[in-house]
């Protein structure tokens, strides 16, 4: 598979983890190695601006560095951590920008997908992109969080601070509606649907 670099935010060895709290560079840069790729595309698909997302994938390391000896594991891997820095440094820029600006999910497939799609790929990715627009932020969020990053409905839910029978509910919703959506814009008959 193409996107080894995807969220994987499972545990890390306990080792690995100790050894980062107690400043091992070799343990600090193991971890920045598998999480950089993911936060960045996190914050970029959000922004919209490579500058801005390498600012905050920066600061996401930064104030991992600056308080990893406080990290404990209560339930929530390293990773979840690392992204719930990234969730809250890009809610702040948005809320600083005023403005929401999304990139194109073609233009985030190239990103961590590489230049070799297809054309019915892009057919299907402008009526995902379009269907996307049209769903709650937080229905988006987990799919996202589920669809992208590959988060299990524990990791979801303790990102987005939420039950996991909430997230359930909310990707059940945005299943069907998202279906609704690209078949209507695919062109293909729903009115018989139930």
């Amino acid at each position: 598979m193409a996107r080894e670099t995807t969220m994987n935010t499972t545990a890390l060895p306990e080792d690995l983890v100790r050894r980062a709290r107690s400043a091992d560079p070799e343990a600090l840069s193991t971890i920045y190695e598998r999480f950089a790729p993911g936060i960045y595309r996190y914050v970029y698909y959000r922004i919209g601006d490579a500058e801005v997302a390498r600012d905050i994938q920066s600061d996401v390391f930064l104030r991992m560095l600056e308080s990893i000896e406080r990290y404990e594991d209560r339930g929530w891997s390293i990773g979840s951590w690392l992204y719930s820095i990234a969730h809250a440094r890009t809610v702040d820029t948005l809320r600083r920008n005023k403005r929401r600006k999304q990139t194109p999910l073609s233009e985030w497939c190239a990103i961590s997908e590489g230049p070799e799609t297809k054309l019915a790929d892009r057919i299907h990715e402008a009526a995902l992109q379009e269907a996307l627009v049209h769903l709650s932020e937080a229905q988006r969020q987990v799919i996202l969080l589920r669809h992208s990053y590959g988060l299990s409905l524990e990791e979801t839910a303790n990102q987005l601070g939420r039950s996991i029978g909430a997230v359930k509910s909310l990707q059940h919703r945005a299943h069907e509606r998202l279906g609704r959506l690209i078949r209507t814009s695919l062109g293909e008959d729903v009115s018989t649907e139930d």
